[in-house]
């Protein structure tokens, strides 16, 4: 890897369910059983509202 560039951080979600990461734009992917929706709680809900919002403000500022 050269100076230049950075690790990517990976943000990872909901036991592994979920993945957050930014590489010229915000970046979700889901890693469900099947095509079983993966389902939040109200803490996993605002987490992932926080780190979105979090990450939106960085690629804008």
């Amino acid at each position: 890897m050269s100076d230049d560039q950075q690790e990517t951080e990976v943000f990872e979600m909901a036991s592994g369910d979920i993945y957050v990461w930014v590489d010229g734009g915000i970046h979700l992917k889901i890693r469900g059983a099947g095509t079983d929706p993966v389902e939040l709680g109200e803490a996993e809900a605002l987490e992932l509202g926080e780190l979105l919002l979090r990450l939106a403000l960085q690629q804008c500022g």
